[in-house]
């Protein structure tokens, strides 16, 4: 038997009341008041609405305590260079001064070429890694016969790659060509970062003048590589200083040393590269070159057709090549 419908349920029993009603005498309000039970029986009651929460003011964030100011990191010098291009004293005493020896000179280490600024009362470390900011050491070789009452020319060399190279650059050095008859200091100073200072190498050809009998119109300036960039950043920054320079195989990173070219162009110029060198751009020495041309500059240019970078040794061992620079007088 199927199930019979809610609502053919409620139609049965109201007709049954109806007929019920009619036999016992009930009114039809109570007839709708049954009805209502029935009817309201089955109705739904709304669920309880929920009072809403009370807004919740947001909470401020808690502030930070400002870290503590930490230690400022000074490098291992303590003099302070003078400003702008005006030498520096070295303030440490020279070695005793021996004709015919290389001197080591590490005064001007003390100096500082850096300026850190930080209140007195400031927490402060010596740094070592920062020992770049410091001054050149460098060395001195003091010409055979040397006689205080004479006045020499000065050859300054600025070695390669970022640190000297010590046992390869005294082999170089001591190889170059000295006239017998024209005798000259080499200074050889020796950097810590990427490229020569010329405030540093200023400071380093004073600090050999303050000491040793140099005649200042036959002071000259060579290096390789790195140092034959330098030698170009050098001269560019101290255009009345030198006598002639000579940059060999210079580099050309971090940047284009084309642009010293109208700063130079006043000076003799003694310059090789090796054209098959893949270290350094042949290519940029060659246009430097042709620039130079162009400036009216007195230049010998000397390319070492399937030269590498290391061109070097046969030059500085050169009489022609090292004579051409002795040759020059400042100004002359």
């Amino acid at each position: 038997m199927e199930k019979q419908p809610e609502s053919m349920k409620r139609a049965f029993l109201i007709s049954l009341l109806m007929v019920l009603c009619s036999l016992s005498g009930c009114t039809d309000t109570d007839l709708g008041s049954e009805e209502e039970t029935i009817v309201g029986s089955e109705e739904i009651e709304p669920e309880p609405v929920e009072d809403e929460p009370e807004p919740v003011e947001d909470e401020p964030e808690p502030v930070e305590d400002e870290p503590e100011p930490g230690p400022i990191n000074i490098p291992p010098c303590s003099t302070i260079s003078s400003e702008g291009l005006n030498p520096t004293s070295n303030p440490s005493d020279w070695p005793e001064i021996r004709s015919g020896q290389w001197l080591a000179i590490d005064g001007l280490t003390n100096v500082s070429y850096t300026s850190i600024q930080f209140e007195n009362d400031s927490e402060v470390v010596v740094d070592y890694r920062l020992d770049w900011m410091c001054g050149y050491t460098y060395s001195v070789k003091v010409p055979a016969g040397y006689n205080a009452s004479n006045q020499y020319p000065l050859f300054l060399f600025l070695h390669g790659q970022v640190e000297d190279s010590v046992f390869f650059n005294n082999m170089l050095t001591n190889n170059f060509h000295i006239p017998e008859d024209d005798k000259y200091i080499i200074v050889r100073p020796s950097k810590l970062e990427w490229d020569w200072d010329p405030k540093k190498a200023l400071d380093v050809l004073e600090d050999v003048k303050s000491h040793l009998s140099v005649d200042d119109d036959r002071v000259y300036l060579t290096g390789l590589s790195m140092g034959g960039r330098g030698t170009f950043i050098v001269a560019a920054a101290l255009p009345d200083y030198f006598a002639a320079i000579m940059p060999l195989s210079p580099h050309h990173e971090p940047y284009s040393y084309l642009p010293f070219a109208e700063e130079v162009a006043h000076l003799p110029i003694w310059m090789s590269h090796g054209t098959a060198d893949n270290t350094s751009s042949f290519e940029m020495a060659e246009q430097m070159a042709a620039n130079l041309v162009d400036l009216d500059a007195e230049i010998e240019f000397h390319p070492v057709v399937d030269g590498g970078h290391y061109i070097w040794f046969p030059i500085y061992s050169d009489p022609s090549a090292m004579q051409w620079m002795l040759s020059h007088v400042r100004g002359q």
